[in-house]
């Protein structure tokens, strides 16, 4: 997989949300680097306010898709954290890289793809998708 190919996956994600009636508005920024990295970042606005702020460098190679950075931060329409996906560092560290915050916690996670989040996102508001 080349990198232009994932971000055409990512695209082709939100699109598919954008057809539905819970889906404002989408903002989607992509920088291809160099090699076959690249980072995208972007916003996505639903009805009743909340939005989902979500970010990624990736590095493409060999048909593998490495995630060297994420976070995918869904927010109230007051800016009060749902959730978010992200393998920041903590300190204090964490016994584990890839975590999910909740409120009030942080629990393992695995790294989700973007489209994931939006379908969690959409049964956690019990939208049909």
């Amino acid at each position: 997989m080349v990198i232009q190919t994932y971000f055409n996956q990512i695209k082709a994600g939100i699109d598919r949300y954008a057809a539905t009636r819970f889906l404002l508005d989408a903002k989607l920024n992509l920088d291809l680097r160099s090699g076959d990295q690249g980072y995208l970042n972007g916003s996505i606005h639903f009805v009743g306010g909340s939005v989902l702020h979500f970010k990624e460098f990736v590095d493409v190679e060999n048909a593998n898709l490495d995630k060297l950075m994420y976070s995918y931060h869904y927010q109230d329409s007051d800016d009060r954290l749902i959730f978010r996906y992200d393998n920041a560092l903590h300190k204090p560290r964490l016994p584990f890289t890839d975590h999910k915050h909740l409120s009030g916690q942080i629990i393992e996670a695995q790294a989700p793809e973007l489209a994931d989040v939006l379908q969690e996102i959409f049964n956690l508001q019990g939208w049909a998708q």
